[in-house]
């Protein structure tokens, strides 16, 4: 895109993507880069506040679909939608209305069922499958992550590694093994709690090893108080100096917990699909005595429509322990690099 901006004058071209957040580790991100590596990037013609850089007459701008106006407001003459998969297809229309010249959209085919995928058959549209071996700049680490793939999970190396539409499959995982010995270089990322009551409370302990994380079952209880909860943790005879990342949703029952010593903390959460693709992208051990969390993993499937085609959103029921594995992930693994914190 920088590359036609300067061919160009008098042009508007907007960059887009779902959240501000997403936008600002992403692409707007490399667009700074590639001003840089080009020689042409200056500081006083970066507006950050107002959301947009002068490139001699041109404006490349920038912005999120959080909100209606944004949406509706705008005109430009070339719109880029990153992660296009993340925006609706009214979204799609309505910035397709306010482009005057071209939309280009990039996405990893990762949905099952998507506009984006009828738009292929269009006359109008270009389209073309880019994988990672087409990008020179690709950090080795990248590449390396993205190949392990094609032994861990081969619907991600489908999508990831060779740029095709995933398969569906009812059940959300299919690539963990069992274990009987933890591996004494493994290190402890902490336990992961999901509150119930007449649904299990569920306690998960989680190690990793490289880039394997090792899942052992503590408790799954029905029909327990946090007071009941407490004392069944203390009696596991684990530290409770180590990290119990808990379900934010009931704030009270993490207070409890660390009023009785232990080193409760609620989770960020991102979204489902987030954890469930840290899960798919480690090697995944399980115990070999963690019977209910086996049992979660054989039930734990994706919802279907009408027409039985699979939903990208699992069913709500058989989680437990697998949230609590979640939300380890969630709090332990870097989201801008991958990488694990402690």
């Amino acid at each position: 895109m920088v590359i036609d901006v300067l061919n160009q004058e008098n042009k508007t071209y907007s960059i887009v993507r779902k959240t501000l957040p997403a936008l600002k580790g992403s692409v707007l991100r490399d667009l700074k880069e590639i001003l840089l590596m080009l020689e042409i990037y200056k500081e006083e013609d970066w507006h950050s506040v107002d959301g947009y850089y002068q490139l001699g007459t041109n404006i490349i701008e920038w912005f999120s679909l959080d909100s209606e106006e944004k949406i509706r407001g705008r005109k430009r003459d070339v719109c880029f939608v990153n992660e296009a998969t993340e925006i609706t297809y009214d979204e799609y229309v309505q910035l397709s209305l306010r482009t005057s010249e071209r939309m280009i959209l990039d996405f990893n085919p990762s949905l099952w069922n998507s506009y984006l995928y009828d738009m292929e058959k269009q006359e109008d549209t270009f389209y073309r499958i880019v994988t990672y071996k087409d990008n020179p700049f690709l950090p080795q680490q990248q590449i390396d992550e993205i190949e392990k793939l094609r032994e861990r999970d081969q619907n991600l190396w489908r999508v990831f590694g060779l740029g095709q539409k995933g398969v569906p499959t009812r059940v959300v995982f299919n690539h963990q093994e069992t274990y009987e010995e933890l591996p004494k270089e493994a290190k402890l990322l902490g336990f992961g709690l999901d509150w119930g009551y007449s649904h299990p409370s569920a306690l998960v302990r989680v190690h990793k090893l490289g880039d394997s994380i090792y899942c052992e079952e503590m408790l799954y209880l029905k029909n327990v108080t946090i007071p009941d909860l407490v004392y069944k943790i203390k009696d596991l005879g684990v530290s409770l100096y180590d990290d119990f990342i808990c379900d934010s949703a009931n704030p009270q029952a993490i207070a409890e917990l660390k009023r009785e010593g232990i080193n409760a903390k609620p989770v960020k959460k991102n979204s489902i699909l987030h954890g469930i693709d840290l899960i798919k992208r480690s090697k995944f051990f399980i115990h070999k005595d963690s019977i209910n969390l086996q049992t979660e993993l054989q039930q734990y499937v994706w919802k279907i429509d009408k027409n039985n085609n699979n939903l990208d959103e699992p069913v709500d029921d058989s989680n437990h322990l697998l949230d609590g594995i979640r939300y380890v992930l969630e709090m332990k693994v870097a989201r801008d690099t991958g990488v694990y914190v402690y």
